[in-house]
């Protein structure tokens, strides 16, 4: 799994402006279907620009002030932040996870606030039953990262439960998933660290997508016949969009109001269909049968691992942008960055100053996308490479 460490800069930005037909109905392919009559319609208008996520946890520890945060957003033109929340809290009202002087300051100043988690796992989690993990073809060796299955059911109901309850708690404008995915790009051919092929998620496969009354086949058996692992594909990409449904589901039922995203992910001249089969993402079906009121490309490891990523990396995404809003022109295209982590864990390293995040964000403004992310805050303030 990649954990975003993200990016920021240092010089005055220039405002991000969506054009004004991404606020208008868009007509669809089909003229049968009518696009979705939306509640949240204001909200979603309000999210429109420049936003970055915060991890709290690493935020507090800086003991910055919700004045300078807001005097800090203010100079990227920030209008909506996520707060990334990657533990194993349940929802419940938490006044030292989410505090309150930080998220009246943000209101106050017409700064929005989304709940960011992370779909296939979690930092902690211990308290999560063992039968819910995920399992991969070599043990993942970190134990203060855990991995939980799509295929499981109770970790799905799960994870609807606790948005059910953190909908009811607080007043988010929207929920999101990042790592909505499994892991990882072509790892079943390297170092293993593919998933989830648990007795569980293998014992679901025999029995209940191909209806075999009989043991769970071994992965060796899945992947060896050609018709079996693409059965098996087919099987993974059913499990994410399952999982966007029910959460979907839940934002619309608590609160009809609120923003729901759903997230993929994209490599540079790379193609749909290796993303689906190594990361179960299939996401034209995605926007076609979720329908999410916004849709984040996130950028994967393998590219803001790259030292000399340039800021238009985002010209190589565009055969990923471009499918997936034909499939679906309703959705709103969003797109996630990484502005801080590999710097941060080797210092000197790919550093990403402010230009290239000014650049970064206006040039996908100038793509089309209504909205941008980037990781991380905190990260950023601890390099000193926030905009001055």
């Amino acid at each position: 799994m990649k954990y975003i460490l993200l990016h920021c800069s240092t010089l005055l930005i220039l405002l991000f402006s969506c054009s004004e037909k991404n606020d208008l109905p868009i007509e669809t392919e089909d003229p049968d279907e009518k696009p979705e009559v939306l509640e949240n319609a204001e909200n979603i208008k309000k999210v429109a620009g420049n936003s970055i996520q915060i991890d709290p946890i690493v935020f507090y520890s800086l003991n910055i002030s919700p004045g300078e945060l807001v005097a800090d957003l203010k100079k990227a033109n920030i209008t909506s932040v996520h707060f990334f929340l990657v533990t194993d809290w349940d929802g419940s009202k938490n006044d030292e996870l989410l505090r309150p002087e930080y998220l009246k300051a943000l209101k106050d100043n017409g700064i929005e606030i989304w709940a960011l988690f992370i779909g296939n796992g979690m930092y902690g989690g211990q308290k999560l039953p063992e039968e819910w993990k995920m399992e991969f073809l070599t043990q993942y060796t970190d134990p203060s990262v855990r991995f939980f299955s799509f295929h499981n059911d109770d970790y799905v109901t799960w994870q609807v439960e606790r948005i059910r309850r953190i909908l009811t708690n607080y007043d988010f404008i929207g929920i999101s998933f990042a790592e909505t995915y499994f892991p990882e790009w072509r790892t079943i051919n390297s170092n293993g660290f593919y998933g989830d092929v648990s007795l569980y998620a293998r014992r679901k496969f025999t029995r209940e997508y191909l209806g075999l009354n009989r043991s769970a086949l071994t992965f060796d058996a899945i992947r060896n016949d050609p018709t079996l692992y693409k059965k098996w594909q087919d099987y993974r990409v059913e499990a994410i969009i399952n999982f966007n449904k029910k959460i979907k589901e839940a934002v619309r039922k608590v609160n009809s109001k609120a923003i729901f995203a759903s997230w993929g992910i994209a490599l540079r001249n790379e193609t749909l269909g290796e993303i689906r089969e190594h990361f179960g993402l299939d996401m034209v079906r995605l926007v076609k049968e979720v329908k999410p009121d916004i849709f984040f490309i996130q950028t994967s490891s393998q590219d803001w691992l790259d030292p000399n990523l340039k800021s238009d990396y985002l010209n190589q995404y565009e055969y990923a942008r471009k499918t997936i809003q034909a499939a679906n022109p309703n959705v709103r295209m969003a797109v996630q960055t990484d502005i801080a982590s590999l710097s941060y864990h080797n210092p000197g390293i790919g550093v990403r100053l402010p230009n290239w995040w000014i650049e970064f964000m206006n040039h996908s403004a100038r793509l089309g996308y209504y909205t941008n992310t980037s990781y991380e805050y905190a990260f950023c303030k601890k390099q000193n490479l926030w905009i001055k």
